[in-house]
């Protein structure tokens, strides 16, 4: 009991500096990609994603996963979007997927 009372007493001095800057390079890593993908994110106007990031602690696997992939492909889509109208000079479909 008493090894239990000592143990929850312990502070962050009482670790070794290798541990501590792990954790403090982990934390910063982990912070880096939310903050790219949260911003991102809400540039994008993308909820879902948004609170998908905001909620899960994937270490920046999840944060990572949006950046590079989804949101990758969405900017492909809207410049080959761009690159077709100003090659045709059609106006902007502003999202509506029927033809004018």
């Amino acid at each position: 009991m008493r090894d239990h009372i000592e143990a929850s007493r312990m502070g962050m001095h009482d670790v070794p500096p290798a541990s501590r800057a792990l954790v403090v390079a982990v934390v910063a890593w982990s912070l880096a990609w939310k903050g790219a993908s949260l911003w991102r994110a809400a540039r994008n106007g993308s909820k879902p994603w948004f609170v998908a990031l905001l909620l899960t602690n994937s270490l920046g696997l999840l944060d990572a996963l949006y950046l590079f992939g989804v949101d990758r492909h969405r900017r492909w889509e809207r410049l080959e979007e761009d690159a077709i109208l100003a090659v045709t000079g059609e106006p902007a479909q502003e999202e509506r997927t029927e033809e004018t």
